[in-house]
């Protein structure tokens, strides 16, 4: 008896299972190999081994310190505002109100509610 010489469908689907075993076993060689330790994208090595701030990190750890600045709900601090005592950014303070943390009304004064 001859062996049966496969049919065009059949070594097609055998082609395909190859490729993909190789496909897969390539990914994971990848995933395993890029899972050793690597530099991070936001913390950058420096030249004395510790670890510093990109310029986006720091940034945003700036803004969220200045977000937590309190103005007694009497004003707004802004990043690139009036510097306060301190050095840090300061309140700048609604109508009618004064002070480092705008809590000091302001004498007399009427505010304009329809603006």
């Amino acid at each position: 008896m001859e062996p049966a010489s496969p049919t065009p469908g059949v070594l097609g689907l055998q082609v395909l299972l190859c490729s993909s075993l190789l496909l897969n076993a390539l990914l994971v060689a990848h995933h395993l190999l890029s899972a050793l330790p690597a530099r991070s994208h936001l913390v950058g090595a420096a030249s004395n081994g510790g670890g510093s701030l990109s310029w986006s990190l720091q940034a945003a750890r700036d803004a969220e310190s200045v977000a937590a600045t309190g103005c007694s709900g009497h004003g707004r601090v802004f990043l690139d505002g009036i510097v306060g005592e301190d050095g840090r950014p300061g309140c700048e303070c609604n109508t009618c109100f004064e002070g480092a943390d705008c809590s000091v009304r302001t004498p007399d004064c009427t505010v304009n509610a329809d603006r």
